[in-house]
């Protein structure tokens, strides 16, 4: 069976975009699909990045370390744009306006002003898909949730619990990164780090927050920089979001926690 290619261009060549090279190159066991991505493009700020791309992907035609020349080649018809949460305004605002497909990572934009201007880009461009990156939907366990939920089989729901647990963090000695800097990161934290994984589910079936209580939690409050300088660590660590929920007729309290230390957890 033919299948039509979906050229991408990948913006961004770490973990993210990497991962995004290996779920493409496995493409070829799901049988009954009648496309497949082909990453045609690549754009970082080093060529030491881009040279891993060079070497294991061969279709990769243009390597570059300005995504605006990316975006002008016609041959790119979506974008990956897996970069920190500070570029996402200006980058997703131009791939949008270029007329690229855009998935993008989450949390589109590093606060409110930012996320607004994405928007509105979207509104303006309403032919432009655009979706943000999240693999957790496709969970077997989480696929079933969903499924149950858009079928309406849960009846009266009583209450809600969500969240996303994980231990990267806990060595206090891990050198501080990006996700640990307001500036770059957001002052959000975990909460923009690891939220749309857990909001996912609850947002696609319908069960807003009418209103929410933080309990924020900085546990590690300085790291290591590369010079083994200890330096701040600005953001938090873990949250737990308490909220009053509805949908429908329906009000019921939702439990949100999202945590970069839980000991003993890897990405439950």
């Amino acid at each position: 069976m033919a299948k039509r290619e979906i050229r991408f261009g990948l913006i961004g060549c770490g973990l993210m975009g990497r991962e995004f090279a290996s779920a493409a190159a496995r493409w070829c066991h799901l049988l009954d699909l009648d496309f497949e991505p082909q990453i045609v493009a690549v754009c970082s700020r080093t060529q030491a990045s881009m040279a891993w791309f060079e070497q294991n992907v061969p279709t990769v035609r243009l390597a570059t370390t300005d995504y605006r020349e990316l975006l002008d080649d016609p041959q790119v018809e979506a974008v990956y744009c897996a970069v920190p949460h500070h570029l996402h305004e200006q980058m997703y605002v131009d791939t949008i306006a270029a007329g690229k497909h855009l998935l993008g990572e989450k949390p589109f934009g590093i606060d409110l002003e930012a996320n607004t201007a994405i928007l509105e880009a979207i509104r303006r461009n309403p032919d432009v898909l655009v979706r943000c990156a999240t693999q957790f939907l496709f969970f077997p366990g989480a696929y079933r949730i969903a499924q149950w939920a858009r079928e309406g089989r849960f009846g009266r729901i009583i209450d809600v619990e969500l969240g996303f647990w994980h231990s990267s963090d806990l060595n206090p000695q891990k050198p501080v990164n990006w996700k640990r800097r307001i500036e770059t990161n957001g002052e959000y934290g975990c909460m923009g780090d690891l939220g749309m994984h857990v909001l996912h589910i609850p947002l696609r079936s319908g069960w807003k927050p009418a209103n929410v209580r933080a309990l924020l939690s900085k546990i590690v409050t300085e790291r290591p920089d590369l010079d083994g300088n200890m330096v701040p660590c600005e953001t938090w660590d873990n949250a737990i979001l308490t909220c009053e929920a509805r949908a429908g007729d329906q009000t019921f309290p939702m439990l949100i926690s999202t945590k970069r230390i839980a000991p003993g957890h890897a990405n439950t």
